[in-house]
């Protein structure tokens, strides 16, 4: 389902937007199929924008954000 695209955000998108949109999108309940196909489709399409941003190296979402450096396990 997932086709990747391959580009940085376009200006005034943020990763924060584009994850609240996501959010908001899947905690939605649609009424029938058609609708829900659509939100699939527009979830698949805002996931796949968020992955190639953070993929070419941009910052992540502000929830997604941690104080302090990143310890590997």
């Amino acid at each position: 389902m997932s086709t990747p695209l391959i580009r940085h955000l376009l200006e005034g998108e943020k990763p924060t937007e584009l994850y609240d949109s996501l959010s908001e999108l899947l905690r939605s309940r649609p009424r029938h199929a058609g609708e829900g196909y659509g939100t699939l489709r527009e979830a698949d399409r805002l996931f796949s924008l968020l992955d190639s941003h953070l993929r070419a190296g941009g910052p992540p979402p502000e929830p997604w954000r941690c104080e302090g450096p990143v310890r590997r396990v």
